[in-house]
């Protein structure tokens, strides 16, 4: 049994806010965020510019209660941001080799809007979650169109 002051860090839930709304699916609940590092047992991973990526130097816990994240308040401001997040995920892609085949063109999104609106039971969250997994397919596909791209570069 690990006592809590052995932690080197702690795991909290976020309840993310899409356009004002609480999403509680789709992926995007309960988005478990690495917070509460101790000082000298965490560290950054330096080639990860995007949704950092923490190293803990021990384990870490679980709390329970979640952390609100007013994440989106537009559609227009999740658009901007997810075309950035694309243009970051096509080049991680390309720096690990991975040139996306033209199949997955087609499957990658449409793998995306299953597992969001089908798998994360995104439709409880009704024409919200519908939207967001839809966004979602094709926000997957601009990143692997944005690989190929850049493989023939």
């Amino acid at each position: 049994m690990t006592r809590r002051d052995d932690f080197a860090g702690w795991w909290i839930p976020r309840h993310n806010y899409l356009f004002g709304k609480l999403t509680l699916h789709a992926g995007w609940y309960p988005d478990y965020q690495l917070r509460l590092l101790r000082r000298g047992r965490a560290r950054y991973d330096p080639d990860r510019h995007v949704h950092e990526l923490v190293r803990l130097d021990g384990p870490a816990g679980y709390l329970q209660n979640a952390l609100a994240h007013l994440n989106y308040e537009t559609v227009r401001e999740f658009v901007a941001r997810q075309y950035r997040y694309a243009d970051y995920d096509a080049g991680m892609l390309i720096r690990q080799g991975e040139i996306p085949k033209l199949h997955r063109l087609a499957s990658g999104p449409i793998r995306q809007f299953y597992w969001r609106l089908i798998t994360h039971e995104g439709y409880r969250d009704g024409w919200h979650g519908l939207r967001l997994s839809a966004l979602m397919a094709y926000f997957e596909w601009v990143k692997l169109r944005e690989a190929r791209k850049r493989r023939k570069i």
